[in-house]
């Protein structure tokens, strides 16, 4: 499993390694040091043009520990200071041992833009350390000719950390934020790099050590995960020679309306496509006929619908009714709006023993009434987009995307409840402050029905048996997962969510399953 640190996190874990004895200048040097052995690896230093640009901040010092390291390996070095003379103790110690290398290090500014631009163009390589993990906020004026002339060269561009200009808090960047060929980050990834446009700046990214020993424990300092494929199919359940449809679970799936029957197709598709062993869709009557056109293994529960083709409040008594036999339950995929649903909703959330899944007018029937989901005696997991979590959360959408660590911390601690928060990358946020980011899928996600397929896949890994967030975790990274196959396929543009499970297949096939 990979770690993933916000960088609030980060500087208390550089704090308590400091506070153990192993101090800032010492994971300076350590990091500096990683840092250049990787540049080493990826590229023949002897007799090569490299110019390392540092900052004032620490970012700066790590940057020139690298000068150092790569003089030692011969490597022609050339010190551009971006913003004058280093500000923290620690970036000033290693400058210090800088000159008494006797290196040549030239301050940046307007009178200094012709040699710095006639160094970066002859460079074989540069490394950025100019802002760091600290960076929010636009590039000031001064130093934009200095990142235009970066992102200008023909070298090979090493960025320290986080390429400068580029926010590790919510993934944001500021015009002209340097594009990394490589980047090199320490000790962990932070979690903004992983969403974008941050992620359209990194290049490679590579992960290296400080220094922190293991048993100092400072791992459990973690803020969350990044979902690999291993760790996904390690908690899929073998599904044995001499077992039958009830040993894979019961799937309730209270979903759909009059024009809205496409969105239960798909989530009960999904639910079918990861293995549920009994799938029923309860819908009204008169949104059933293309479920059972298009997936006949799925049972069916006509329920009376109201003059809008929309659940009866008089259906509530039977889905209440079923509820007591499933081991998992769907509810939202196309039902429409109302304050019946509100209602019925609560009726589930009070009596529901197994996992719900609430997606779609799942979670917009709570808004106004979100005080329902305190009232759940079953696990809750939440599957809503930026805008449905912003209304949840009477936010804007920038808002939310700014600040979506601390906003999803706060509503998750209140609510007890797991949020799947979907968007071009999508986070898995759970009780007790952990998250989980998946880097699968694409664009081509972006249509009508790809969020009711997903739904559909989280519940009926539920339904197994697998944990709640572990279910949202695999949901999630295997329906990006196929997408990307299908993107391969058939193209972002033409790609369909009923496409992807073909896809999906194919990652079972290949695993075996």
């Amino acid at each position: 499993m990979t770690g993933i640190v916000t960088v609030q996190r980060m500087k208390e874990i550089e704090k308590a390694s400091n506070d153990a004895g192993i101090d800032y200048l010492r994971l300076m040097e350590n990091a500096g040091s990683a840092a250049a052995a990787f540049i080493c690896k990826k590229a023949d230093i002897r007799g090569r043009n490299c110019v390392i640009v540092a900052g004032k901040g620490n970012n700066g010092g790590d940057a020139f520990v690298v000068a150092r390291k790569l003089l030692e390996r011969e490597g022609n070095v050339s010190i551009l200071l971006a913003d004058g003379l280093p500000t923290t103790d620690q970036s000033k110690e290693m400058l210090d041992q800088l000159f008494r290398l006797g290196m040549e290090v030239i301050p940046f500014g307007p009178d200094k833009e012709e040699m710095s631009a006639q160094k970066i163009a002859s460079a074989d390589l540069i490394v950025d350390g100019i802002f760091g993990t600290g960076f929010h906020g636009e590039i000031p004026q001064e130093q934009k000719p200095l990142f235009a002339q970066i992102n200008q060269a023909v070298a090979a561009v090493f960025c320290l950390d986080i390429p400068s200009g580029v926010c590790a808090k919510d993934g944001s960047a500021a015009a002209g934020a340097i594009h990394g060929d490589f980047t090199i980050t320490f000790h962990r990834v932070k979690a903004g790099m992983l969403f974008y446009p941050a992620r359209n700046f990194l290049g490679k990214l590579q992960v290296v050590s400080i220094g922190i020993p293991e048993e100092l424990g400072l791992d459990v300092l973690e803020d969350g995960i990044l979902a690999e494929e291993e760790d996904v199919f390690a908690v899929l359940p073998k599904r044995e020679a001499d077992s039958h449809k009830g040993n894979y679970g019961r799937l309730l799936h209270v979903c759909g309306s009059v024009g809205f029957s496409g969105a239960a197709v798909l989530s009960a598709m999904g639910a079918a496509r990861v293995g549920t062993g009994l799938l029923t869709v309860a819908a009204p009557s008169s949104a059933l006929l293309p479920l059972m056109v298009r997936l006949p293994e799925a049972m069916t529960l006509p329920l009376e619908e109201d003059a809008q083709g929309r659940l009866s409040e008089s259906a509530a008594p039977r889905i209440l009714q079923a509820l007591q036999n499933a081991s998992a339950c769907l509810i939202g995929c196309g039902i429409g709006k109302g304050d019946n649903l509100s209602h019925l909703l609560e009726q589930m959330l009070w009596s529901a023993s197994c996992p719900i899944v609430l997606d779609a007018d799942g979670i917009n029937n709570l808004c106004g009434r979100i005080d329902i989901l305190q009232q759940a005696k079953c696990p809750v997991i939440l599957t809503p987009h930026m805008g449905e979590m912003a209304r949840l959360l009477g936010v804007t959408v920038d808002e939310l995307r700014r600040n979506r660590f601390e906003k999803l911390k706060n509503f998750i601690e209140k609510y007890q409840v797991i949020v799947v928060l979907k968007d071009s990358v999508t986070t898995i946020f759970e009780p007790g402050g952990t998250f989980f980011i998946s880097q699968t899928g694409n664009a081509g996600l972006a249509k009508g029905g790809s969020g009711d397929l997903l739904a559909g896949m989280i519940a009926g890994f539920c339904a197994q048996g697998i944990a709640p967030v572990k279910s949202a975790v695999c949901g999630v990274y295997l329906h990006g997962l196929a997408a990307d196959g299908c993107a391969a396929r058939m193209s972002q543009y033409s790609m369909l969510p009923s496409d992807i499970l073909e896809d999906l297949s194919q990652i079972f096939t290949r695993r075996g399953l």
